[in-house]
């Protein structure tokens, strides 16, 4: 039989019961680091769609749709890199200041290490064009990101599909009800 104690950031305890002895060993969380990233709402009207990549898991089955954007370069503004990121990811050349409207936090684990990710989301309201991943000079990027795909918010909210986050469909919905708002709003 095995007892563990807490799945917090501390270690866990394990207890050990056998036959003749009772044995405790100390499992140490995996290392954890803290990102910023900024990702952007590239929206169309009229009718309304949003762009989001498809993006592969590289280290477990199965894919995810998500809003263009990555990590804050060391110095970096969030809307320094939500401007690059567009570049790179989608070709969208960003010529105006968007509105900050949802700030989100989230953890995700790849190779081992945990990442609590802290991310300023933008809406960019555009006209339809085609996006391309021709300007990234991150290569292990390209590899990762499978498909480009202009969503109505109504197919996001009946897709089976994973999307990031996962209440997207929800979230959009309201952005298009209500419009931006004042200030931006945890989600």
């Amino acid at each position: 039989m095995t007892l563990l104690a807490g799945s917090d950031p501390q270690p866990a305890f394990a207890c050990h019961l056998n036959a003749r002895r009772l044995l405790f060993t100390v499992q140490t969380p995996p290392p954890r680091k803290t990102r910023r990233a900024a990702r952007a709402i590239v929206l169309t009207e009229c009718p309304a769609r949003v762009l989001l990549l498809r993006h592969e898991r590289p280290d477990q089955p199965g894919d995810f749709w998500l809003l263009p954007g990555g990590g804050c370069k060391r110095g970096e503004s969030a809307l320094s890199a939500v401007r690059r990121e567009l570049w790179e990811e989608t070709g969208l050349a960003l010529d105006h200041r968007p509105p900050l409207v949802w700030k989100r936090k989230h953890a995700f684990a790849r190779a081992g290490i945990v990442t609590e990710q802290h991310e300023d989301i933008y809406l960019v309201r555009t006209g339809r064009f085609q996006p391309t991943s021709a300007n990234n000079v991150d290569l292990s990027e390209v590899g990762i990101f499978v498909e480009f795909r202009w969503w109505a918010v109504a197919e996001i909210l009946a897709s089976e599909e994973v999307f990031g986050p996962r209440n997207l469909g929800h979230l959009l919905a309201d952005l298009l009800a209500n419009g931006a708002p004042a200030r931006p709003i945890n989600i």
